[in-house]
C-alpha cells in the first residue's frame, strides 16, 4: 500500500453543518491534523484532547521494542496519513453511491485506542466557506457541542 495522494471527488451537500471552524481553532479547542495539505484535499483538524491522549500513547510509552516512545512529529505524521486514508475511503464510498458527503460518520479504528470508534464530522466554517474534516473519539467530539453549534 502506497501513501500516494489520491483525488476523488467528493460533493458537498447542503445540509452540512456550518460552525466557526476558526473560531474553534483560536481557542485551541481544535488543531489541524496535518501539516502538509497543498490545497488538494479538505483541511483536518481534531480535538486538542485527542491530541493529547495520542501524546500520552505513543510518547509517554515505556520504550520497549513492543511499545516504542515516538517523537511527537512522527504522531502527527501517521495520524495525516491515518486521517488521509479514512478521508479517502468515505469520500470514495459517497462518490461510488453518488452521493454528498453526509455531516457525520463512525467508523472503527485503533486510531485513538484500542479499536474504538473515531466519530468523523464534516462541517463548513460559517466565515470562509471552506469544508473541513474533524474526526476524535466521540467524547472528545461531542465536548465541542457542534449540534448546539450548527444551529445558531
Amino acid at each position: 500500500m502506497t501513501d500516494e495522494p489520491r483525488t476523488i471527488a467528493a460533493r458537498i451537500g447542503d445540509d452540512l453543518p456550518r460552525i466557526d471552524v476558526i473560531e474553534l481553532a483560536n481557542t485551541r479547542r481544535i488543531m489541524h491534523a496535518e501539516r502538509h495539505n497543498d490545497g488538494s484535499r479538505m483541511p483536518m483538524f481534531i480535538p486538542t484532547a485527542a491530541w493529547a491522549k495520542l501524546l500520552e500513547l505513543h510518547c509517554t510509552s515505556d520504550g520497549t521494542p513492543e511499545r516504542p516512545r515516538l517523537a511527537p512529529s512522527r504522531v502527527m505524521d501517521g495520524l495525516e496519513r491515518a486521517l488521509g486514508r479514512i478521508m479517502t475511503e468515505v469520500a470514495r464510498h459517497d462518490a461510488t453511491d453518488d452521493e454528498p458527503l453526509r455531516p457525520a460518520y463512525v467508523v472503527t479504528s485503533d486510531l485513538f485506542g484500542a479499536d474504538g470508534p473515531v466519530d468523523i464530522r464534516m462541517v463548513v466554517d460559517r466565515m470562509t466557506g471552506v469544508a473541513c474534516m474533524l474526526a476524535g473519539p466521540p467524547a472528545d467530539i461531542a465536548a465541542l457541542g457542534l449540534d448546539d453549534a450548527s444551529q445558531g
